[in-house]
């Protein structure tokens, strides 16, 4: 999903997001002209390695400056063995979570909802785009969504925040108060 906005400071920006390829991701066209592209998780199918070893290849092969990933629930090496899991990340892709990243002026920030947070972490306040694989309860997620996140979301005002996991409503938004909410799932 290709996804134009303004940051904090007013400056311009585009990226390209996606999300819930479950093996799929040769299929998906990313265009040339994006600095930055995030993948907001489930790039394999139930933990299979060889999916995600094939994902990375093709992701760091991009054409993009910077690439982003963020772990999804079926992505199962990261939460069950996630040195072993961590190591396979390419060096020119960037692995978030429960962190902060600035890249030409974003501040990209990720937190672990695979899909739901099960005790509350920290979101600061000046995040441009808040990437998770859950949804925030509440936001295109017909109530499947995290009240944890939400609760977070609604606190920090990030500008933008990035989801998937939630196949139904993937490659739609809306805007909430402050925040554009995307689903940026493309799996059916």
């Amino acid at each position: 999903m290709l996804i134009k906005f303004k940051n904090l400071s007013g400056e311009e920006h585009q990226l390209f997001a996606f999300a819930d390829t479950h093996g799929n991701h040769r299929q998906i066209i990313v265009p040339d002209d994006v600095e930055t592209v995030i993948f907001a998780g489930d790039a394999c199918e139930a933990g299979d390695q060889n999916q995600l070893e094939d994902f990375f290849a093709w992701f760091s092969a991009l054409p993009a400056k910077n690439k982003l990933f963020v772990p999804g629930n079926h992505d199962l090496p990261f939460e069950f063995a996630p040195d072993f899991a961590k190591s396979m990340v390419p060096e020119n892709v960037i692995f978030l979570e429960n962190e902060s990243v600035t890249l030409n002026g974003i501040r990209f920030y990720s937190l672990p909802v695979r899909p739901w947070m099960h005790a509350p972490l920290y979101l600061p306040s000046g995040v441009d785009v808040l990437v998770t694989h859950g949804a925030p309860q509440g936001i295109l997620d017909k109530g499947f969504g995290c009240t944890i996140l939400r609760h977070l979301v609604d606190l920090a005002k990030p500008e933008i925040h990035l989801f998937g996991h939630l196949h139904f409503s993937g490659r739609q938004w809306m805007q909430e108060g402050e925040t554009q909410f995307y689903n940026v799932a493309v799996g059916a």
